[in-house]
């Protein structure tokens, strides 16, 4: 039998993590395993997603967390935070994917369009 961990917390977390995430025009996805911590990753997903600290800032202020540290930037151009929730070694590692503003795909692409497919 496994140690118990923390996942059923996290999972418990995720529905409220994701609507403030799609609320800053980020789509929400969890990578990992839970069982240490929580890896999230905020992939943008409207033409002007929020900046990742407002993001940060409505999760620390909703849940009444803290972050840890400053952010840094990681592998291919990722934003990292660190969020403590306060008991244990029970914490959310949240990346954002960067912020792109392709002019010659944004004015090619109406909402509800996709992409051209170069190959």
């Amino acid at each position: 039998m496994r140690k118990a961990n923390y996942a059923p917390m996290y999972c418990a977390l995720y529905p409220q993590l994701a609507e403030i995430a799609r609320s800053h025009g980020y789509a929400l996805a969890v990578h990992g395993t839970l069982a240490r911590d929580m890896d999230l990753t905020c992939i943008p997903w409207t033409e002007s997603p929020a900046d990742p600290a407002d993001v940060v800032k409505t999760i620390t202020s909703t849940f009444a967390l803290k972050t840890v540290g400053e952010p840094d930037t990681t592998h291919h151009g990722r934003e990292r935070w660190t969020i403590s929730i306060g008991f244990g070694e029970c914490f959310i590692d949240l990346s954002f994917m960067p912020r792109h503003h392709d002019s010659r795909q944004s004015n090619k692409i109406s909402e509800g369009e996709s992409a051209p497919c170069n190959p």
